[in-house]
């Protein structure tokens, strides 16, 4: 690997962790703040049935918020394992790397911007 190709692999590392670390902050927040002080204080207060069905919607769209969360760390440590190998970056059709400018707004793509018009073309 070439000086220019490992300074490539740690930009992209450090961007990867960086973006590992907001994303469990924001969930950590999400999960500790939101839902452990506001729901709380509503599921104490005596409620009629149509509160209660709201409350039972909030707290299902918060786990499916959630649950995407969960998917997008999954992929984020897929995505790193990948960088430890070396194959991170690579555009799994045409073998070329993708763009860094790419990566940071989509840091799970595996096709550059080419293969990716093909693919859904």
């Amino acid at each position: 690997m070439t000086n220019r190709e490992k300074a490539r692999q740690e930009r992209l590392r450090k961007a990867l962790i960086e973006k590992k670390r907001k994303m469990w902050n924001e969930l950590r927040n999400e999960i500790f703040n939101k839902l452990g002080n506001e729901y709380n204080k509503q599921f104490d207060m005596p409620q009629d049935l149509e509160d209660q069905a709201l409350i039972d919607v909030i707290e299902d769209v918060g786990l499916a918020i959630a649950d995407i969360r969960r998917q997008e760390l999954t992929s984020m440590d897929e995505t790193i394992r990948k960088l430890e190998h070396g194959t991170y970056g690579v555009c799994e059709e045409c073998g070329e790397n993708i763009s860094e400018r790419r990566l940071k707004v989509m840091p799970f793509t595996m096709y550059c911007v080419k293969c990716q018009k093909k693919t859904e073309g």
